[in-house]
This record gives C-alpha cells, structure tokens and sequence, in this order.
C-alpha cells in the first residue's frame, strides 16, 4: 500500500493551510495524505520515526532504533579543512565541451558588486508533478510562455536560456579553479555539494521564470518518476511546437510510454514494464533505507578546498539521478543533451528532473527528523554564486537551503509506493542463466592488483566481514559498509558497474549474483582540446560506498563470516583497485 509523508514533516501548519487551500481552488478537492497542526520539534521526530519505521521493514528497527539511535550517538568534532568558496568569475578558463560551438564561460567579467542573498518573502510557492500539471493548460500556458521569454532575451544576458544551461557546463566541466589555487577545479557533482549546489541552482533559475511572467508563484514541476504514474517521459516536453521540446533526446524513451530505467546503461532493459517499475521501486527503497543512519551513502563524500588527491565518491541518489539523464540523452555521439554534463542543461526536462532529485532530498531529512546530515563547517559554510531575480550576483551558503521554507517553496504531497511493501528479494539474475550455469564457482579474495571488470566476466570476490551478529547498540553506533576504491574510468566516457551481495557456501559462490545493492555511474565529463578534437582525458579515481546493515539482515547474513560480493559491468571501462567492508561511525544529527 502506498504510504504518504505527513506535511508537518516539511513546514509549519499555515504553510500547510496554503497548500490545501490552493488545491481546492483548484478544485482538486481534499489533498491526500496533508495532515495540518501545530507541533514543535519533538512532533515532527515522532512522525520521522514512524515513517521510518515502515520504510525500515520488519526488523529494520533494530538499525535506527527510532531517532534514539541516532541521537543516543556522541563524537568528536570533525578535523576541519575548509569550505568550498566561489571561484574568480573573471578566470574562468577554456571549458570547451565538443557538443557545443564555444565554451561555455559567461560573457561577464566577475567585476560585477557581489551582495548577501536576500531571500524572497513571497507566498510559499508549491511545486506539482509533471503528469498532472499537464491539464492545467493555465499553468502550462505560463510555464511556456516563460521559457520562451527566457529563450528570447539577448544572448549574453544572464537570463537567458542557454547562458542559464551553461552554468552547469561552467562548474561542471572545470571551467573555474577554486580560490588561491590554479589547478583544483570546482566540480559540482560526486560530493556532499552535489544536491545543495542544484538546489540552489534550480531556485534561481524558478525565480527567473517566475519574474519574466510576473508570478511570484510560478514554480518547475518535478519529474515524479519514483510513482508507476509519473516513471514515463513526461508530456508536458513532448510537443515539438513547444519552447520546452528539445529534439536531442532518445527517441525510443520519450514517446510511446517507456518506461524510465533507473539501472540504465545503454543496453534496452527486456523485462516487462511492471518488472522494471518495481525494480526502480525497490532500487529507490534500498536507496533510503540502506543510508539513513549515514548521509555521505545518500549525499556523497566531503569535498574540502585546495584537495587535489581525492576519490571522488557520490551518493546513491546521485546514481539514480545519473541513470535518468542517461536515459533522456541521445544514445549515440556526445549523448546530447541530457546526457553529457556540458549540455544537459540545455534541455529543459533537465530543471524537472533536479525538482524531484531535490524532492527526494527533502523526504531524507523529513525521514530523518530534519537534522542536519553534515554537522561540518566546510559544508554549512561552503558558499556559491548565482544571478538572482534582480539581475544582481548573490553568494549562498548551503547553511541556508537545507529547509526548503526559506527559499519559499515547498512540493505538493504524493503517494510513495516505495514505502511500502514491495518483494524486493532475489534479483532477476538468476532467471536468465540457463542449467548449465546453475552451479557453484570457486571465488578467492581480490588481493593487492587493480582488476578490470569485463562485461562478459563479473569479479566475483570474497570479502571478510569486520564482526559478525552485532546487536542492536552496535548497529546503531556503527554501519557496515561495503567500500571499493580506486575505480579509474576515463573521464570523457560514460560508465556503470552494479554491486550484488551473497552468502557463500564456504570458499564458493552460488549460482546467482545475490541481492542487489547498489550501483557506480559516472557520466561522461566531455572537453575539447585546443586542436579542436576532443580530448580523451585522465583516469580519475573514485570510490564507492555503500550501506548494507539492512541488507545482510533482509537476507539472514548477520551469521556469515565472509560475502561473495560481485560487480557486473554495464558499459564502459573500469578498473577497480579493492573491495572491503568496514564499520564506520553513524551520523550525530543537530536539528536546525
């Protein structure tokens, strides 16, 4: 059954008066799953809890242990580096992507005066899915019309539509160094700033739509691609007449009602529909479920000023957010445009999607009683630089947009089938293999060499647990994690590799991979060289982390001494230098 989160979780009760009342002025009528009261802090933690305890299944209990878990939880304080701050906008450098015809650097100088963001006090804006808004021909009416207001403006105005897309290709494509350095690239993805940076990101360029029609607010639907409802291309994009249509996208997937493949990697998923919608399902579920108690598994690794020798480690919603990106982009050439970073902002569906990537941040903290998922200041204080609705250069610190209430919007409440009950267990590895494969294989430990991962081959390893059948304290201080570092792929391509957990029956595999866990993605970061011809860029590392606390006990694994862990490459190339398991310490949550 699908469950809804309680709006006390996300606002105060008038906010949540407004929302109903601009429903029915809709005349949509009683607005599902709303419950309006009053309630401090204490309120909306006992509703976080029970959330989560129906997410947290069975005995998924026995992880958080209700906020008690998580609060009941001391540490030190954090060695402190320092935070991200806003590059020289006058210095921003050669970002050639090959898709596009220039770089993409803006046509301002960076002398422009840089003022504290005021942040609007305008009515609470409510952001609707994009498959029912489809019927409001006057919202769509406005939703186009500032588009193509925003498209019409002279071409080096920062408003306008491509100069707004290539803010994305400018912080995404090392088109700036981060302060006092001259060789540390600001890069928005692969970190803890990557959902802050596009929360912001997406609110400017609301704002801007909304200040071109005069509509205080007008905000972006959000693509509510976590419902079989809304898991289809959505068809307010489709229209080629309309300033939202772009034609560079996969023809296949944005007609005739595909369905989205959050495990896309170029190859045609074959399962039937519903299959592929309960997997997506199941892959968000495990998403939330395998993080809660760790936000870096959710969010992404720290990213520090002046750190050169890092393994860039993105979060799990990152992955999902990538395969749908993927999945939109033209399937041949540079995957214009949705999926290359230097262009994916230039389609429009690009600001939908980051609205429900954005959404399902908000439903982490509201799971999580909207304690603050990084009590360091070189992520609070981590500060950035937009254009406002004013035309004036604003700096934003992340501190200031974990509640969505202070950028005045919020999102309109939905079903989450991934909430409840759904038969998550065994993969549908299993079903493809024919007789013959079905036995058992020797597999030994990874060992000191990096290894390739062949498609044709899955690694397939042995890796010793740190302890076996921890009780419940020790769940709640401590979450196992399954980590594989050093994952090199060369920057200018697209590559996925997904992580299956088993129990072995001694030193040997069993016939299938086991149960899904999680995936690596890294879209491809695309430059052109000054010969003109694309460069083929270095093997970044990264790394990948991933929960499996939840997992092992969904699986009766807590007994085991020893996982087969498995990777299955999807595309690309990669090389992975290990894998290994260890505790690391839960999240001490300060409410904010």
């Amino acid at each position: 059954m699908s469950l809804l989160l309680n709006s006390s979780l996300t606002g105060a009760s008038s906010a949540c008066l407004l929302r109903r009342e601009k429903c029915r002025r809709r005349g949509r009528g009683h607005v599902h799953g709303v419950t309006c009261h009053q309630g401090g802090n204490d309120d909306r933690r006992e509703a976080a809890r029970q959330q989560r305890s129906r997410l947290l299944l069975d005995r998924r209990d026995m992880l958080l242990g209700g906020l008690g878990g998580l609060y009941g939880v001391t540490a030190g304080p954090k060695v402190l580096a320092e935070p991200i701050m806003p590059p020289d906008l006058s210095k921003c450098h050669d970002a050639n992507a090959p898709a596009l015809d220039n770089h993409c650097c803006p046509p301002y100088s960076g002398s422009e005066t840089i003022l504290e963001y005021d942040f609007p006090a305008t009515p609470l804006r409510v952001r609707r899915p994009a498959h029912l808004v489809k019927d409001d021909q006057e919202y769509m009416d406005k939703y186009k019309e500032a588009v193509r207001r925003m498209k019409n403006l002279p071409a080096e105005h920062p408003w306008n539509y491509y100069q707004q897309a290539n803010i994305h290709c400018q912080y995404c494509n090392d088109a700036y160094y981060q302060q006092n350095t001259d060789d540390v690239p600001v890069q928005v993805h692969f970190s803890w700033i990557f959902l802050p940076w596009h929360r912001y990101y997406l609110h400017f360029y609301e704002r801007i739509l909304g200040k071109l029609i005069d509509d205080d607010t007008f905000t972006i639907p959000f693509w509510n691609w976590d419902t079989k409802d809304g898991m289809t291309f959505p068809a307010i994009f489709q229209d080629a007449a309309s300033p939202l249509y772009d034609p560079k996208r996969d023809q296949r997937h944005v007609k005739d009602g595909a369905i989205l493949d959050l495990k896309y990697a170029y190859t045609e998923n074959t399962a039937s529909d519903s299959e592929i919608i309960r997997e997506n399902l199941c892959f968000i579920q495990k998403t939330f479920k395998h993080s809660l108690s760790l936000a870096e598994l959710f969010m992404g690794d720290p990213v520090r000023a002046g750190e050169k020798e890092i393994q860039e480690a993105n979060g799990q919603l990152e992955v999902i957010h990538n395969a749908a990106h993927m999945w939109v982009g033209e399937p041949d050439g540079y995957k214009e445009n949705m999926g290359d970073f230097s262009t994916a902002a230039r389609d429009s569906v690009f600001f939908c999607h980051h609205s429900n990537v954005d959404r399902m941040w908000d439903i982490y903290r509201n799971l999580r009683g909207n304690s603050v998922e990084f009590n360091d200041k070189d992520w609070l204080h981590s500060t950035f630089l937009f254009h406002d609705e004013n035309e004036q250069l604003v700096k934003v610190k992340i501190q200031d947009c974990l509640n969505p209430t202070k950028l005045r919007y919020t999102f309109e409440q939905v079903p989450l089938p991934w909430l409840g009950n759904i038969n998550c267990q065994k993969t549908a590895e299993t079903k493809s293999k024919s007789t013959a494969e079905l036995s058992l294989k020797r597999v030994g430990e990874f060992g000191t060499t990096p290894k390739a991962l062949d498609a044709s081959n899955p690694l397939r390893v042995i890796v010793a647990r740190p302890k076996k059948n921890r009780k419940k304290k020790e769940k709640q201080e401590k979450v196992e994690v399954l980590q594989i570092k050093d994952i090199k792929v060369t920057t200018n391509e697209t590559a996925r590799f997904d992580v299956y957990v088993a129990v072995p029956y001694g030193d040997l595999a069993g016939p299938d991979y086991g149960e899904f866990v999680g995936s690596f993605v890294r879209l491809a970061h695309r430059k052109k060289g000054s010969d003109g011809t694309e460069e083929q860029g270095p093997k970044k590392k990264g790394k990948l982390k991933l929960g499996i606390t939840a997992l092992l006990e969904d699986i009766d694994a807590e007994d085991a001494d020893k996982l087969v862990v498995t990777l299955v490459l999807r595309t690309g190339s990669v090389t992975v230098g290990g894998v290994s398991i260890k505790l690391l310490q839960t999240d001490t949550p300060a409410v904010i």
